[in-house]
């Protein structure tokens, strides 16, 4: 006698999408974590308190005011006088990139405001005031 075995050979007509899905969630959550330390600062600064907020989205020029009044430019500290010449070359490298003013919530007004007009005498088109969201 002799023994029929069938075996059946199937196409494989999907494919499983469970690892892809995994990979991506796992890409979106480290994204998520790292994009805030991209435009972190090394000055602290104590920035003030909303409920709503934008978030960068590309490579940004940050002017850091700190509770002394100094003034930084991407890091370097800048003699308010040659902030002008300091944000126009940095703005010439980046055309597109938008400028954060990370002022601290001791700074006076008055200097934000003349950060702001210098950064606007530039050619800055694309300016913004960091805050810290409230949660």
């Amino acid at each position: 006698m002799r023994s029929t075995r069938k075996t059946r050979v199937g196409i494989i007509t999907g494919i499983n999408i469970a690892p892809l899905t995994d990979v991506v969630l796992v890409l979106l959550v480290i994204f998520m974590v790292a994009t805030p330390l991209l435009i972190s600062s090394e000055i602290k600064v104590n920035l003030p308190n909303t409920t709503t907020a934008d978030t960068a989205a590309e490579r940004t020029l940050v002017v850091t005011i700190d509770g002394s009044g100094g003034v930084f430019v991407d890091g370097v500290r800048v003699a308010l006088a040659d902030l002008s010449a300091s944000i126009a070359s940095a703005h010439a490298k980046r055309p597109n990139a938008p400028v954060i003013i990370m002022g601290d919530k001791a700074v006076r007004y008055e200097l934000v405001v003349r950060v702001l007009e210098i950064a606007r005498a530039t050619g800055v088109t694309k300016l913004s005031l960091a805050v810290e969201v409230k949660k």
